[in-house]
């Protein structure tokens, strides 16, 4: 009886000491439509940090292909990997040569017409 609960024990060990494994998440599998696309960008471009909006460009470009992009954006399909690539420096004529490529563009909206708004809800309530 003791060998049958300890025989029980060390499957049950096994099981729980199992290694699990994960694919790794790719964020290009998921950009699958022009909205998405667009949001995903819109959502990066509004990070401080510039090198947020190089690797969502480099998402983007991997989700429609990265020598089609490269071909589009008259980029050689190195120079592409190096513009994106992370803590790169690029020029901003490189990334609006890129983001034609990609077939999106750039939206500037007023920041402090937003803190204002939100100024003013706050007094109101």
């Amino acid at each position: 009886m003791k060998k049958a609960k300890a025989k029980e024990n060390v499957k049950e060990n096994v099981k729980a000491n199992a290694k699990v494994t994960y694919a790794p998440f790719e964020v290009a599998d998921y950009l699958d439509s022009e909205e998405a696309i667009a949001e995903y960008l819109s959502l990066a471009a509004r990070d401080e940090n510039p090198g947020v909006l190089l690797k969502a460009l480099g998402d983007v470009a991997k989700a429609r292909g990265l020598a089609e992009v490269a071909k589009a954006s008259g980029l050689g399909r190195e120079s592409l990997y190096k513009t994106l690539a992370p803590g790169a420096k690029p020029r901003f004529e490189t990334i609006a040569t890129i983001m034609r490529a990609l077939n999106v563009g750039f939206l500037v909206e007023s920041r402090l017409a937003v803190r204002a708004k939100k100024a003013r809800k706050l007094k109101a309530a």
